[in-house]
């Protein structure tokens, strides 16, 4: 009776062994289990978007075009035509100056209101009432690059306002979709080159002298 008994235990921790290993292995199974994905952490930069390509620059075309505009200019001004003048203009940062007489420059006006008066000072004031534009309307030095994907010039006319003799006038002008127009605009009589010339003296215009001075230097 005794043997029974024992033989029943053995039988039944033998079952409950067989089951804790069932048990064991159903937790082993779940946590074997694989992952779920993860989002991508990657810091690599994207791709950087294509520039497009700036055509060439046709030199020739460019500074017969900036001649143009200048001589458009120049016959307006000596025609006393104030509308004329203003299409030459980008009348949203026009500059524009005269300097014939050394101890007394004219200020560089800014702006097409304060430009505007400038002018219409020049033609009725005493002193200078009926003085022109001379000796001639021509460009002969020419600075052309691209800012950005719009072209920029910078250019010389040995001529100037009440000029009897040769001095300067120094323009610099960006092409625009209504083709170039003038930004900065200043003259300086003969005597005072020395001052205020491309060769010897400081222009006046920041814009101009940037131009030339970095087409100088490459």
């Amino acid at each position: 009776m005794q043997q029974l008994r024992l033989t029943w235990l053995v039988l039944v921790l033998f079952a409950v062994g067989i089951m804790s290993i069932g048990i064991v292995g159903c937790g082993t199974d779940e946590e074997e289990a694989p992952a779920k994905p993860t989002e991508s952490t990657s810091t690599e930069p994207a791709e950087e978007p294509v520039v497009a390509s700036r055509p060439p620059i046709d030199f020739d075309a460019e500074k017969q075009a900036i001649q143009e505009v200048y001589t458009e200019f120049y016959k307006a001004f000596n025609d006393n035509e104030i509308k004329a003048i203003q299409d030459t203009f980008d009348t949203a940062s026009i500059q524009f100056g005269t300097i014939f007489a050394g101890n007394e420059p004219v200020p560089v006006a800014i702006g097409w209101k304060n430009v505007q008066t400038n002018i219409l000072a020049l033609w009725n004031g005493i002193g200078t009432k009926g003085a022109k534009w001379g000796q001639n309307d021509r460009l002969t030095d020419f600075w052309i690059r691209y800012k950005g994907s719009k072209l920029e010039a910078a250019a010389i006319g040995y001529n100037c306002y009440k000029g009897s003799f040769p001095g300067e006038t120094h323009l610099y002008l960006i092409k625009g979709d209504k083709g170039w127009k003038i930004h900065e605009l200043d003259s300086s009589t003969e005597n005072n080159l020395g001052i205020f010339g491309f060769h010897k003296g400081k222009p006046r215009i920041e814009k101009f002298i940037k131009v030339t001075r970095e087409a100088e230097k490459s």
